[in-house]
This record gives structure tokens, sequence and C-alpha cells, in this order.
């Protein structure tokens, strides 16, 4: 399978929106209300919508599409954290893959690429925040992530962990490696 990872487009809006309704249904069962999920498919097209207008304001949002064989799979978007103890610091919002497509490292892949763009950014740490019941708590971890805090995921208020990542020191630890 051929893959690429690259900037969302405006014509990407209703795939990669629909990846989101779908990848949330996958991941979030027993953990979202079922009326959050199952309202997720009747407002796709409205959502659809405020992703246009967001990409056609804001040309400079932080947004990409994995693609599979040139159909859209996955979608993360990154940006400048709105955690105040933390100077320089970037965060990874959304990373949402198909489940069909998990286990070929895409997720690691579109990490290694936010990483690239946070620091691009002038960002020198990272946070990625996951709701406190879902699997891919363990990912985080094991790509390196530090468990700092529980915080409230607003739109839902459910808690959440927090993972913390040193850009710097990741740098200086592949730099190592490659001795």
């Amino acid at each position: 399978m051929s893959h690429i990872i690259r900037r969302m487009k405006i014509d990407d809006c209703k795939d990669a929106t629909h990846v989101i309704t779908l990848a949330w249904n996958e991941t979030y069962k027993g953990i979202v209300p079922d009326e959050v999920l199952e309202k997720m498919f009747h407002n796709e097209e409205e959502r659809v919508e405020k992703l246009k207008k967001r990409l056609k304001e804001n040309k400079n949002l932080h947004q990409f599409v994995l693609e599979v064989d040139h159909k859209i799979v996955g979608i993360m978007n990154v940006g400048l954290s709105e955690e105040k103890d933390f100077d320089h610091c970037g965060e990874i919002y959304a990373i949402y893959i198909l489940k069909e497509y998990h286990g070929n490292h895409y997720g690691k892949e579109l990490v290694e690429v936010g990483i690239q763009e946070l620091k691009s950014m002038n960002c020198d740490k990272m946070l990625i925040a996951c709701l406190e019941k879902n699997p891919t708590n363990e990912f985080y971890k094991h790509i390196g992530g530090k468990f700092i805090k529980h915080r409230v995921f607003e739109r839902l208020q459910l808690p959440e962990n927090v993972y913390y990542y040193d850009l710097r020191s990741q740098k200086e630890n592949n730099e190592s490696k490659g001795k």
C-alpha cells in the first residue's frame, strides 16, 4: 500500500470529516455517550462547511491528511498549545486513523510530521491529550510521552491524560543514535 501525509486542502474536507466521524465511532464507543457519536453522522455536512470556512479564512492552519492508495484514511491537526504552563509549546490536537489502518506505523509517521511542523513554528515542547479511557494512551506512552497531568476535555466534560514531549531532547536522542 502506498501512502502519503500532506497538508489538507479544501477538497479534502468531506473525506476528512467522515474519517473523524468513523474514527470517533470506532474508538470512543463506550467512552463517549452514544448520542454524541450518532449525532456526528447527522451533522457531517455542517462540520464539512465549518472546516472549509476555517481553511479558507486561515491559510496557516496546520491540518494534515493521511492517504493510503489515494484514499484519505487519517487526519492530524497541530498548533500552538493553549496550556499556560509552557512557553514555545505546541500540541497535537487530533490524530484520527481508521481502525483498519492501525498497526502500519501511520500514527507514528503522523506524529513525526506533527513534530516537524511544530518545530517550524519554533516550538521546543509538545503536548498530546488523550481521553482517559482511550486505548491510544498506550501508544502515546510508547512513543515517548511523559504523563504530566489530567485535565478535562471541555466539549464533553470527560477526563483526559496529557503527555509531554521535549522536542529538544528528541533531536539530541536521534542524533546520538545516528553516531
